[in-house]
């Protein structure tokens, strides 16, 4: 039987420009934070991401340009940290389309 592991680079890979993500995780919490900065070390560009509480994961993503779409119910770094300036910032510059659906 063929393993089914595979790197992290590979798993990233995957990933092709223009396709939805869905990123679990809590804000800062159980998120898979080292493939996103794999996706975004790749040069991908167009991603749709849902998150129902992202934060690191989804701010990573948009500070390297590559996602046009959100959808999301809460991104941030908690109460402590503030908000992702990444993603902010794309939306403030119309970069990303922000759909909050709490």
């Amino acid at each position: 039987m063929a393993s089914k592991l595979m790197s992290l680079e590979q798993a990233a890979a995957l990933v092709q420009d223009g396709q939805m993500l869905a990123l679990g995780g809590n804000s800062l919490h159980r998120s898979p934070a080292s493939l996103c900065r794999e996706i975004a070390r790749q040069g991908r560009s167009g991603l749709k991401l849902v998150s129902a509480a992202g934060g690191y994961n989804i701010d990573v993503l948009c500070a390297a340009e590559a996602v046009n779409e959100v959808y999301f119910g809460f991104i941030g770094f908690e109460n402590e940290y503030g908000l992702c300036q990444g993603f902010r910032q794309g939306v403030q510059e119309g970069k990303i389309r922000a759909v909050e659906g709490s």
